[in-house]
């Protein structure tokens, strides 16, 4: 059982493809609120416009998506070797070819921690009309769908700030894969995120190997 966790994230590199249609292309949105995507599911796999240049990163990420992760064939081998669990392989493809990307991966995670998240230092938002009139009037000068809705009523978490941190309640991660999902939502507007959370045994791998382009902080546990 791991004694510390650690919040992941990754620089992002280009735009999930097709730009205007990512969301139809990539989730299946049938149950979802498609003002702050709350709720969409993955249903193929992700396109990219061509294969990411930044070579030497072995953790990459793709802008507006900031809860997916992809990696290099290093990355999953010695994964695979050590065992770590939580995660599946899927390959991205290129969006005008659909081909495969050679040598890269999402890490596909579908472990959920359902319980345990405390909110108390965490800012919250509703999805619904917003109340301050000079907001709403920039939201609507610039046709955002944040001005019309439908709105869902659901509430998503601001991520932390600062010295602020996710904080879980550490029994809730008893038993838990290296890889999990927190099956809470957390973004602003319409980026809707749910963190994924590792163990120190990957962290561990991540510093032994001196991968590239992973960022982690540390999940306080009470």
């Amino acid at each position: 059982m791991s004694t510390n966790w650690y919040h992941i994230t990754t620089g992002q590199f280009g735009y999930p493809q097709p730009e205007n249609s990512y969301i139809d292309k990539t989730y299946d949105s049938s149950t979802a609120c498609l003002t702050c995507n709350i709720g969409l599911k993955q249903k193929s796999e992700f396109r990219f416009g061509s294969e990411p240049k930044a070579k030497h990163s072995q953790f990459l990420g793709l802008n507006w998506v900031f809860d997916q992760i992809f990696v290099r064939q290093i990355v999953k081998d010695i994964f695979e070797k050590e065992k770590v669990t939580g995660i599946e392989f899927l390959q991205p493809v290129i969006n005008k070819t659909g081909l495969s990307i050679t040598g890269l991966y999402q890490l596909r995670v579908d472990s959920l921690l359902s319980n345990g998240l405390l909110t108390d230092n965490l800012n919250t938002e509703v999805c619904e009309l917003p109340q301050d009139k000079s907001m709403l009037k920039f939201l609507k000068a610039n046709g955002s769908k944040l001005a019309e809705g439908p709105f869902c009523g659901q509430i998503k978490y601001n991520f932390p700030q600062g010295d602020n941190c996710i904080k879980l309640k550490a029994h809730t991660l008893d038993n838990k894969t290296d890889f999990v999902r927190l099956d809470y939502y957390f973004g602003s507007g319409g980026s809707a995120n749910r963190p994924i959370i590792i163990s120190d045994k990957v962290k561990q791998i991540i510093d032994t190997e001196k991968w590239r382009g992973a960022f982690l902080q540390q999940i306080e546990l009470v």
